[in-house]
């Protein structure tokens, strides 16, 4: 058996800025998209479930920008901003109809309004990036609503 050993004293290369920038956002973008399907599909198991309805929101966006390529994973249901942060004590107030309309002990109860006592937060999509931080991605929360 022999060994070869080979040793370089000094490299030199051109390389293009723009074709840099090109196969480094094309390597990026896959990583990104293929990472933030993985935080998707994690949080679509720990989504709290009831009709379903919170579960099938869920979607991906992946967003090519200057220096860099942003992936986004957006739940736009309506309340899903409600259960995941969870929501304070609050008043329902009757809006289109002038009562509110329920059944209680077999009984149908009309009032104008009702104190909701508020609800404790189900962040799913925040465990669901436990994926993402044991590979050592950095993520950053916002709060926009499009």
């Amino acid at each position: 058996m022999s060994t070869i050993r080979i040793y370089v004293k000094r490299v030199e290369s051109t390389v293009a800025r723009d074709g840099a920038m090109v196969s480094a956002r094309e390597v990026g973008r896959k990583e990104v998209t293929s990472m933030v399907r993985k935080v998707m599909n994690r949080a679509t198991i720990l989504c709290p479930v009831d009709t379903g309805n919170l579960r099938s929101h869920h979607r991906v966006r992946v967003k090519d920008l200057k220096t860099r390529v942003k992936g986004e994973i957006i739940n736009d249901a309506k309340y899903a901003a409600a259960v995941h942060d969870g929501s304070p004590p609050h008043t329902i107030r009757a809006r289109k109809k002038k009562a509110l309309r329920f059944t209680v002990g077999g009984e149908t109860v009309l009032v104008r309004s009702v104190r909701h006592p508020g609800a404790a937060g189900r962040p799913w999509l925040v465990k669901a990036l436990v994926v993402a931080v044991n590979e050592g991605w950095r993520f950053q929360r916002t709060n926009q609503s499009d």
